[in-house]
């Protein structure tokens, strides 16, 4: 994992432009292109200790990029609920939580509210089918405690992420808002 850890470095000292100068690392906007391209996916096809540093690297990158200059990530993030590797369920909702996670720290504004409408357009239904799909999993495989492990860390997920975007104004955006609705 020596290059994830030293990828994951770059970007955090070489992807905000300020960041960047001070350092003395230059990544061209092309590479950033490619990078944005590719991330999301190399995540989920990579080895547990490679995509917990790749799902950091996203995090990184979304401080700066998301949503404005990284439109597809939210939805490449939320493509990957269907899969049936629930390692790679789980990987991009910790990734989407350390996302959400930095509304907490940010100055309360309309641009703010702005992206937090948008994160909830993009991953409300989702969230809440793979809710619902991870509810009747754990249903079925009630007696299989190494197939439930996963499926409950899911549920944690996906009420953490809930509760990150509830708790930047929750007189704006309720639990129920964010995962009952449909």
């Amino acid at each position: 994992t020596p290059p994830a850890v030293h990828f994951k470095n770059t970007v955090k000292k070489g992807w905000d432009f300020e960041d960047a100068k001070e350092n003395g690392i230059n990544i061209d906007e092309s590479e950033r292109q490619t990078i944005k391209t590719h991330l999301v996916q190399l995540m989920c096809t990579t080895p547990p200790l490679i995509q917990v540093q790749l799902s950091e690297s996203i995090s990184l990158i979304a401080k700066t990029d998301y949503y404005t200059n990284w439109q597809n990530l939210l939805p490449e993030l939320v493509q990957q609920f269907n899969s049936t590797d629930q390692a790679v369920v789980n990987g991009v909702l910790k990734t989407a939580n350390a996302i959400f996670k930095s509304f907490r720290y940010v100055q309360r504004s309309d641009d703010l509210y702005r992206v937090i409408l948008y994160t909830l357009n993009g991953i409300q239904a989702p969230l809440l089918a793979l809710l619902k799909q991870t509810g009747q999993s754990i249903q079925a495989l009630q007696n299989d405690a190494m197939q439930l492990k996963p499926r409950f860390e899911t549920l944690r997920l996906i009420f953490r992420i809930a509760f990150r975007c509830v708790n930047v104004n929750p007189h704006r955006f309720t639990p129920s808002q964010i995962i009952f609705s449909d």
